[in-house]
């Protein structure tokens, strides 16, 4: 970079006819001083050393540094010139004629913070790195172990059809075919948290807020994974006000209600039971989870939301899993501006809440207003 970035032009000048004691307690307040004459002629710079070295000589006769620097030099030219001169200050000129006063702990100081800049970016740049690594590596594993077992599965209920169907009633057929569609929902389920993790890591995907209705939704939710409590044969209750409205991104919110019954359903036990119900709280509203299942250790809540991934504890029926499910639920809670927890039941099983944005029409309709005046009044 030029030194003409740092050339300091509010600067105090003197005459060099005038007296010492004239000049000295301006110059101890500064750093230098410009020495000219009535006429504006550049004779040179006068500096605290200055005084220190000749306390008693003119001003005319104390100037130690004449020449000027050109303001295209680089900061590492100046800094040279600067060593050689044994000098702090330097006088910068333009095609001969004096411009300015350029300092050494100026440019040491722009060295410095761009250096630090630069590790502090380094620094970035190899987290990122580092995370980006980490996540295939992750990636990796799950496809290698957590796909890979639900597929052996599949694989070996359509070879066992293939092989026996002629010798298998109606019932041991169905019992093949639901287990084949259980593994089959449960590796699709797997994938797509992967594929939404994988997308949010690269923000690849877009934060679309509308009004959502919180019992559509969860209908929708329960229709596509509701044959997993069927085999178990969980009773899942839904309780919400059809006028309830969350403002968040339907797309979002599916994921994470999807996840959530994932979860209620992979660790309550067979004959159990799951029950979904929201309600407003202020400016929010919060939607519940609940089940009587096997309920969490108070280890298990301290980590059920942490970005270091972890083998989950198995569901009541040895349901593995990767933790990676509640991850994106809370990140995309937080892009949502909502919060999630994890909590026991008093008697039985456990809790999992969630807040969003309530939607409420004259609020938004009043915002998007200010926002049309905001832009007309640009």
């Amino acid at each position: 970079m030029k030194i003409e970035y740092f050339i300091r032009k509010d600067f105090l000048t003197v005459n060099p006819y005038s007296g010492l004691n004239a000049v000295k307690k301006e110059l101890l307040e500064q750093s230098a001083m410009v020495v000219q004459n009535d006429e504006g002629i550049f004779y040179g710079i006068l500096t605290t050393s200055d005084i220190v070295q000749n306390p008693k000589t003119l001003i005319i006769d104390c100037l130690s540094i004449k020449e000027l620097i050109n303001c295209e030099l680089s900061i590492e030219d100046a800094i040279y010139k600067m060593d050689t001169a044994k000098a702090d200050v330097l006088p910068v000129g333009e095609n001969g004629k004096f411009v300015g006063l350029v300092f050494k702990n100026e440019l040491y100081k722009y060295i410095s913070d761009y250096n630090l800049e630069l590790e502090n970016i380094i620094k970035e740049r190899t987290k990122e790195l580092e995370e980006a690594i980490a996540t295939k590596d992750l990636v990796f594993s799950i496809i290698a172990h957590d796909l890979k077992k639900p597929f052996n599965a599949i694989l070996g209920f359509t070879n066992l059809l293939k092989n026996k169907i002629r010798n298998f009633d109606i019932d041991k057929s169905e019992k093949l075919i639901s287990g084949m569609y259980f593994q089959a929902r449960s590796t699709y389920n797997l994938l797509e948290n992967l594929l939404n993790w994988a997308s949010s890591n690269s923000n690849q995907i877009v934060f679309n807020p509308t009004p959502c209705n919180i019992s559509t939704i969860c209908d929708e939710i329960i229709n596509q994974i509701g044959e997993s409590a069927q085999q178990k044969n969980i009773a899942i209750n839904s309780f919400h006000r059809n006028e309830l409205y969350a403002f968040a991104d339907k797309n979002m919110l599916g994921v994470i209600l999807r996840n959530l019954l994932s979860n209620a359903i992979k660790y309550t036990e067979s004959n159990g039971k799951i029950e979904i119900y929201s309600m407003p709280v202020g400016e929010f509203v919060e939607i519940t989870f609940s089940d009587n299942g096997i309920g969490m250790t108070k280890e298990v809540i301290a980590k059920l939301f942490s970005t270091d991934l972890y083998e989950s504890e198995a569901g009541t029926e040895n349901e593995s899993g990767t933790g990676l499910g509640l991850v994106i639920c809370n990140d995309f809670i937080q892009r949502n501006h909502g919060k999630i927890w994890g909590e026991n039941n008093a008697e039985k099983g456990a809790s999992f809440k969630l807040t969003l944005p309530i939607y409420k029409k004259e609020v938004h309709n009043l915002h998007k207003t200010l926002a049309l005046k905001s832009d007309s009044d640009k």
